[in-house]
């Protein structure tokens, strides 16, 4: 049996300047090794995510699969989604997350609620082309 730990997946906005640099920033501090990306409107989400939260975009879904096999993964959203996917890069920014977890999830959505509802305002370049190189074996379709 393979001890492998599976790579975990952000689902994002695929069309969003903001959830595009985030992708940038989490490839670039990965140092674990452990996520994989796929935009919400892609056909890995057709196969993780139901219609609904396909329909949500300023959602950002967070799969980490199960290490036990009769469970299933776990998906988290919104404020959990980017927290733990910081955690998971075993980064200096795991840290800062893990403090962030402290504030209640009623606070830290509001502040993401905010920030999406304004994505486009502040990010109006719209989509930033991503990382080529070995990074796209990580970007899912």
């Amino acid at each position: 049996m393979e001890n492998k730990k599976q790579s975990a997946i952000l689902f994002y906005d695929g069309e969003c300047g903001l959830c595009t640099r985030s992708v940038r920033f989490l490839l670039k501090n990965d140092r674990a090794d452990a996520l994989k990306f796929a935009p919400i409107q892609g056909e890995t989400a057709q196969g993780y995510l139901s219609p609904t939260l396909r329909e949500q975009l300023s959602t950002v879904i967070y799969y980490r699969s199960s290490q036990v096999a009769d469970e299933g993964g776990h998906r988290f959203l919104r404020s959990e989604a980017i927290l733990y996917a910081l955690i998971d890069t075993g980064s200096f920014w795991q840290w800062p997350a893990k403090m962030a977890r402290w504030l209640p999830l009623k606070w830290r959505d509001a502040v993401y609620d905010w920030v999406a509802r304004n994505r486009h305002r502040f990010f109006t370049n719209g989509v930033c082309a991503l990382p080529s190189g070995d990074e796209p074996v990580k970007l899912l379709p």
